[in-house]
């Protein structure tokens, strides 16, 4: 079992953000200390937007809490996903940079979610704050394809250009979900200095957002169990997979699948 922070947002209906990231790393029986950067009554398109963001002061002094604990040096991964601002950013970073001081170890994802479908859905100054302080941190990223083209402004209009424009970024490894589709399938990528992984899973109808926070928590909780990145991406796609089938035509991701039937 391994110790993860995972810092996202937190939504109390519909499973995205913590609530599908967290559930995918206790199902691998790996310990998480969840801190949230927002909380959402329910996710955005599921119901009313009531939302209210954790002030960075606070964020701030929460992870300072678990710091002066004694907590960074026995941390095995941190995963990061949603932030509302570029301070929660900050804040989020410079945590990340003394975990990494206290063990160098550790694995951190970092999961930049700032948009999809040809736009950003945070604040731009948010996503520049990720782009600059939080990927330079992370042993892993697994970006959308819009995200990728963002984050290194490569326009990428075939899956050819999806591996050169990932080794701009500094993060060793790069994992792009939905890197292509076709009617019928979705691929992922791996990219890493010395290694190319292309897999394909079923494109599913109707599926409720979450699918990228879930695939993020499946994948650092397997390669935290030891796996090499081939076995962790298999077994992670494998599981999010199932999910997603047991999901579509539902509004919120169907977490009960992770237990294998």
């Amino acid at each position: 079992m391994a110790k993860v922070l995972a810092i996202s947002s937190h939504v109390a209906r519909g499973h995205v953000g913590l609530d599908a990231s967290v559930p995918g790393l206790q199902h691998l029986g790996h310990e998480v200390w969840a801190l949230p950067t927002v909380l959402l009554a329910s996710r955005p398109g599921l119901g009313r937007l009531v939302k209210y963001e954790v002030p960075s002061a606070d964020l701030s002094a929460m992870l300072a809490a678990l710091e002066a604990d004694g907590c960074w040096k026995s941390l095995d991964g941190v995963l990061t996903g949603y932030f509302p601002s570029p301070q929660s950013v900050l804040v989020a970073a410079r945590a990340v940079a003394r975990i990494k001081a206290a063990n160098p170890q550790a694995v951190i994802l970092v999961d930049p979610v700032m948009g999809d479908n040809g736009g950003l859905y945070v604040a731009q100054t948010t996503a520049e704050a990720v782009r600059d302080a939080l990927m330079p941190l992370a042993s892993i990223a697994t970006p959308n394809l819009f995200e990728l083209s963002w984050l290194t402004g490569a326009r990428i209009a075939h899956p050819v250009e999806v591996p050169p424009a990932a080794r701009q970024l500094s993060t060793p490894t790069v994992i792009v979900t939905s890197a292509w589709q076709s009617p019928q399938a979705v691929g992922t990528m791996l990219i890493a200095r010395d290694l190319r992984l292309e897999r394909e899973m079923p494109k599913r109808a109707d599926i409720p957002n979450g699918a990228g926070d879930l695939f993020a928590g499946l994948l650092l909780g397997n390669l935290l169990l030891g796996g090499d990145y081939s076995a962790a991406l298999d077994s992670s796609l494998a599981t999010l997979d199932r999910v997603l089938g047991e999901s579509s035509g539902h509004d919120v991701l169907q977490l009960s699948a992770l237990r294998a039937p």
